[in-house]
């Protein structure tokens, strides 16, 4: 792949160009965060030959290929105490990848709020996502497919990729987004916000006093990544953590006016590995997120507190775990995340005890 200067390379455009087009009325098509993934660089790949030849599209199916160098030296994605490579990095460049598109490609205007009603990830093979050496090369082949088409502007989004580590297939990652109307965006917010004000008492963040885990119990080395609080009640049945989103929101990007999407991925993963320590006896720095699948309603609000609740999925906590092809216990769970009373999002989650 040619390397242009710019940190985020696209080597076949189509449409309006964001110089072509009302600043008010198209997205600019910024470049995905390069301060949080990187130089990375992107390949549309047309299936038509109009596409290459009067550089045009239709809003249907679009595939491209994104690759960028995994991080090592982040102070998040780097900051494992397991040898593999962090899950939120492709996810994030998914996510970003889509939004850029959505402006760049698929034309969504600029007022438009993204809200993501699903997300999943899933490790396919283990090996390739240990870190083994520097430079590896992380490459997502991805199809965008614009749903619910309005005069050629889609109100959505299928966002789908298979994941590849130097070359060699090893996960796939997915999405769907739906793209609100200012209206619809401030209708969802004021109605989320007033149902988990109904039953939640205090600002976000930790309860006063409230401690958080050593790093290693969450597989992080630092204590600035920590996004959870040590478990209010333990039980057979399952552990309730508080999440620390002012802490999340000053780690994680494109925090903005909203939770940001990608706190559900980390702190699910953080509670997901104590839990599994806790539950299980797994030990964290052997242990790798590898099933992820998420739904969400709505927004959450962070000006009010988050809880994430972890339970055996389909099980008692002290029945035999599933294993693997290779023998490895693989720990099933269950996570919810409320506000209030109020739900924001449900989590199934498998962790792998490598050994």
């Amino acid at each position: 792949m040619d390397i242009a200067p710019s940190p985020f390379a696209v080597r076949q455009t189509f449409g309006p160009r964001a110089d072509d087009v009302d600043q008010h009325e198209h997205l600019p098509a910024p470049s995905p965060s390069a301060s949080f993934l990187g130089p990375h660089h992107l390949v549309h790949c047309p299936d038509t030959p109009e596409a290459f030849v009067l550089a045009s599209t239709e809003p249907v199916r679009q595939h491209f290929a994104f690759s960028t160098e995994l991080p090592q030296d982040h102070p998040l994605f780097s900051d494992a105490t397991a040898p593999f490579h962090d899950l939120l990095y492709p996810i994030e460049s998914l996510r970003q990848t889509a939004l850029f598109a959505a402006g760049r490609y698929f034309r969504v205007p600029e007022n438009r709020r993204t809200l993501v009603t699903t997300s999943a990830a899933v490790v396919t093979d283990v090996a390739p996502w240990q870190r083994s050496r520097t430079g590896s090369q992380l490459g997502l082949d991805l199809d965008l497919t614009p749903t619910e088409v309005v005069k050629g502007v889609p109100r959505g989004m299928r966002c789908r990729a298979s994941v590849s580590i130097d070359g060699a297939e090893c996960g796939t990652a997915e999405a769907r987004l739906l793209f609100l109307m200012p209206g619809v965006y401030r209708n969802h917010r004021t109605h989320g916000r007033q149902e988990s004000e109904h039953s939640a008492q205090r600002n976000s963040g930790l309860p006063p006093g409230h401690a958080t885990p050593a790093p290693s119990l969450v597989g992080r080395g630092s204590a600035r990544n920590v996004m959870i609080g040590l478990p209010f009640d333990e039980s057979e049945e399952g552990l309730t953590f508080p999440v620390d989103v002012p802490s999340a929101r000053e780690v994680l990007p494109d925090a903005g006016h909203e939770v940001p999407a990608s706190l559900f991925l980390e702190a699910s993963r953080q509670a997901a590995l104590f839990a599994a320590g806790e539950l299980y006896g797994f030990a964290p720095s052997h242990t790798l997120l590898t099933n992820w699948r998420a739904s969400f309603r709505g927004f959450a609000e962070p000006g009010l507190p988050l809880r994430c609740s972890v339970q055996p999925l389909g099980e008692q906590a002290g029945s035999e775990l599933r294993r693997n092809a290779s023998g490895q216990p693989v720990a099933e769970l269950r996570l919810t995340f409320v506000q209030g009373s109020r739900v924001v999002s449900t989590v199934a989650a498998s962790v792998l005890q490598i050994c």
